[in-house]
Order: C-alpha cells, then sequence, then structure tokens
C-alpha cells in the first residue's frame, strides 16, 4: 500500500570521521572517480596501488552519505546465488583491509549471527542454506540454543535456532571509507572534497574530461560511483540507470555493559556494538520514494518477489518526487549544479521505527533493555530495479564506467571497486560480471528480479 507521509529530504550533516583533502586540481589524471563513498575509496585505492594516476572527486565529503550511515555488517543471508561470487571475493578483500590499509576500520570478526525465536523463518533459512551449499563464500551452519549460548552468553535463551555466518565480519562505517581514503592519498591518489562534477565531457564520442565546480580535468576514463547520484550523472549523458532510493533509519545507543560481542540480528532488527561500547541498532525496514523511475519500471517492479526480508514500504512525496525529477535535467556547465546544492543527501526521520527497534531489542536480549539512544539518523540506500547494481564499462562511452544500485553495498563494494580497477586497467575482474553488465536493462534481456 502506497503511503503519501514521509520520505522528504532535510539538510544532510556527515557522521563520517574527518579527511584531508588536497588543494590543488590536477590538469589532467589517468582516471576520475567520482563519489567519496565506499565504493568510490576503494576504486581508488585499488588504481592507487597499481601507479595510476587517479583522482577522487566528492561533492560533499568522503563518507558523508550512505557509506557513513550503513548497518555495517559483511553478510549474504537469504541472497540470491548469483551474488556470492561477487560477495565471496569482497568478503576476502574485507578481511585483508586492516592491515592492506594500515588504517582503523572498526572491524569485528569474523563471525555474524541471525537468531530466530519462531520456526517458520528459521526453517526458511535452514532450507535456503541448504540450497547454497556448495556455493563460493557460503560458509555457514544453523546453531541449536545451547550452541547459540555458547557461543556468546550474552546472547541469552530461548532461541529456535540461529544461523552463523562464519566468514562474516562487522566494520564501523564512520571510520572505513574515511581509513581507505587516507590509504589510497598515502599511495597516490588525489583526493578532492567539496568538489562535484558538473559534467562528463565526451570527444568523438568517448570520455575525454570531466568539468567540477573547481575547473575542468582531462582525462579519458572516469567510474561512477555516486550513490544516490549514479543516475542522474548517467541521465547527463543522456543514459538511463534504473535505481531507486531506499530511505532507512538506525539509531546509536550508549555504551552497554555485558552486551554480546558478536554483531548479528534478531527478529527486532540488526545490531553491532560500536568502537566505544555502544550499539548500534537498525530495523530491517526502509520506505521507497516514488520516482519517474518506479513509474517506468512499474510493471516491471510489481511482477517481482514480494518475500524479500525487508519491510519496504512505497511513498509518494511530491516534493521528493519533482526534486529527483529536477536533478536528472542537466544544467549549464557554468551554473551551480543539484549536486553543489545537496552536499550531503538525508532524508527525514521515519515515525516510529526507531522506537520499536529499540523496545524489540530490549526484550530479545537482556543487556539492551533499559539502554539510552544517544543519535538517530537515517540514509539512504539504493538499489537497480532489479536488485542485482551495476558493475560495468559503458559500451556507448568508451571509457565510462558504472559501479551503482547494489542494495548490500558495503558488502559488495570492496570486490566491486576492485573489479571497477581492473576493467579500467585491462585486467580480468576475480569475479564473473557479466550479471552486472549496465546493458542489460536495454538489450532485451529478461527481467529477473533478485533476492
Amino acid at each position: 500500500m502506497i503511503g503519501f507521509t514521509g520520505c522528504g529530504i532535510v539538510p544532510g550533516v556527515t557522521r563520517a570521521q574527518a579527511v584531508e583533502s588536497d588543494r590543488d586540481l590536477p590538469a589532467e589524471a589517468d582516471v576520475v572517480v567520482i563519489g567519496g563513498g565506499l565504493l568510490g575509496c576503494i576504486t581508488a585505492l585499488d588504481l592507487a596501488e597499481r601507479g595510476v594516476r587517479v583522482v577522487l572527486c566528492e561533492k560533499g565529503v568522503v563518507a558523508g552519505e550512505a557509506s557513513g550511515r550503513a548497518v555495517g555488517l559483511v553478510e549474504y543471508e537469504l541472497l540470491s546465488p548469483i551474488k556470492m561470487e561477487l560477495i565471496a571475493r569482497s568478503i576476502e578483500l574485507w578481511h585483508a583491509m586492516p592491515e592492506r590499509i594500515n588504517g582503523e576500520i572498526g572491524y569485528a570478526g569474523p563471525g555474524l549471527i541471525s537468531l530466530y525465536k519462531e520456526e517458520e523463518p528459521a526453517e526458511f533459512t535452514a532450507a535456503w542454506l541448504k540450497d547454497m551449499q556448495g556455493q563460493p563464500g557460503v560458509e555457514a551452519h544453523m546453531l541449536t540454543d545451547r550452541e547459540i549460548g555458547a557461543l556468546d552468553p550474552a546472547l541469552g535463551s530461548g532461541w529456535h535456532s540461529a544461523l552463523y555466518q562464519v566468514n562474516g565480519a562487522a566494520i564501523e562505517p564512520c571510520l572505513a571509507a574515511p581509513a581507505i581514503a587516507r590509504a589510497a592519498r598515502a599511495k597516490g591518489a588525489t583526493l578532492l572534497q567539496s568538489c562535484a562534477v558538473r559534467s562528463i565531457e565526451r570527444q568523438g564520442g568517448a570520455v575525454s574530461g570531466v568539468i567540477t565546480e573547481k575547473g575542468s580535468i582531462k582525462t579519458a576514463n572516469v567510474v561512477i560511483a555516486g550513490g544516490v547520484w549514479s543516475s542522474m550523472l548517467a541521465a547527463h549523458l543522456g543514459l538511463e540507470l534504473p535505481q531507486m532510493m531506499i530511505f532507512a533509519e538506525q539509531c546509536s545507543v550508549e555504551p552497554v555493559t555485558g552486551g554480546p560481542a558478536i554483531a548479528g540480528m534478531t527478529p527486532a532488527g540488526y545490531y553491532r556494538r560500536e568502537p566505544d561500547g555502544g550499539y548500534l541498532f537498525g530495523a530491517a525496514a526502509g520506505r521507497i520514494p516514488i520516482t519517474m523511475s518506479i513509474v517506468k519500471n512499474l510493471r516491471k517492479l510489481l511482477a517481482a518477489p514480494t518475500d524479500v526480508d525487508q519491510d519496504m514500504r512505497p511513498v509518494m512525496n511530491l516534493r521528493t518526487f519533482f526534486w529527483d525529477l529536477k536533478a536528472n535535467r542537466k544544467r549549464p556547465e557554468n551554473r551551480v549544479s543539484v549536486f553543489e546544492e545537496n552536499r550531503i543527501l538525508q532524508p527525514e526521520p521515519i515515525s516510529g521505527i526507531t522506537e520499536r527497534t529499540v523496545t524489540g531489542m530490549g526484550e530479545y536480549i537482556p543487556a539492551f533493555a533499559n539502554c539510552k539512544v544517544r543519535e538517530v539518523y537515517t540514509g539512504s540506500l539504493m538499489s537497480t530495479i532489479d536488485n542485482l547494481g551495476v558493475i560495468s564499462s559503458v559500451g556507448s562511452i568508451p571509457g565510462l564506467y558504472i559501479g551503482a544500485g547494489m542494495l548490500y553495498g558495503l558488502t559488495m563494494s570492496a570486490a566491486a571497486g576492485e573489479a571497477l580497477a581492473d576493467m579500467v586497467t585491462g585486467r580480468a575482474p576475480k569475479f564473473g560480471i557479466s550479471p552486472y553488465r549496465y546493458e542489460r536493462f536495454s538489450d532485451g534481456s529478461e527481467f529477473v528480479f533478485h533476492p
């Protein structure tokens, strides 16, 4: 059922740790990466490690939007088998990331648990796990109530069962992208914050440079990794990237004595220990603002499965609808762009979600009873309409690459960034990228929704 309240956009404030920028705009580069979230920072890191002259342009600050507001779990529960080759590589890279960058990302793992009180969801997950045996990266098994207590006594008792992802992990989003950005700079990348790319230039049909609010950069390669803004950058080039925004809300609670050490999920939502002993709580819920992309693809979306393990509700907010419509229209390069007008995109709070989540967490895990909320924040996830994402070159524009629309963006970003760097430098990615090709939306491929 469509709602008509919520899904507005308010002035945004970053949650992420600050990162120092470079001062000078290079006249040219081998590659310009647009977007300072996890995907953009990891792509820049991979390229810098290969000796490529890479410039990372971020309209606001590193991890100011979704990458600094994520739940922070590296996981794959109930996901489609088609995603597992990518996720397996990403998990491998996340486990190695702290040593690779010699920086603090708040890594906690390996190990991740999903707890079940009722038989039906537990049996559904057990059946999924059985079907996933032999898939790359699947290192998981079901636990009994006794095994749950032995793994972490703080989880309490009385559980029906649990899924234990042996190779799952947690990271702190406020730290991860900033630490990776610093490592990329240390290895030669140029980082420009508060530097929106207004347009991507072409010559003879191929990429020839970018025009930023601070000047032009000549380059033959551009990677669009702009999250919410990727479809708008694509639209300015005459490309349609069918994405939808998903507005979500999390909260941080004050330090808890005797809380669980292992991150995971209860029927009330996700939880993860924060570096100071507090916890993040997040519901498996969101609100989907209706945009023109959704209207255009409504028939396909209505045919998609409805048993996705998320509470996603569409909302018609006219201000957000027309803001998105306006943002997809290109402005002259000498005018302030929509990217500069929205340095940090932040949705308005979602009524009731935090209260229900905090109450539920206290009911399921004893240490979470009577915990105090110290911060509530929102963010916008992105998903392509088939819930798969894009990691691809664009055949019609040589030198253009897109990384966008991965709902489990934090989990997938390590391998997706590596693959984008592989494509730019002519190497073979470590997993099959055909499912993530941009052209599947226009080459007559059958539409398939992937949980």
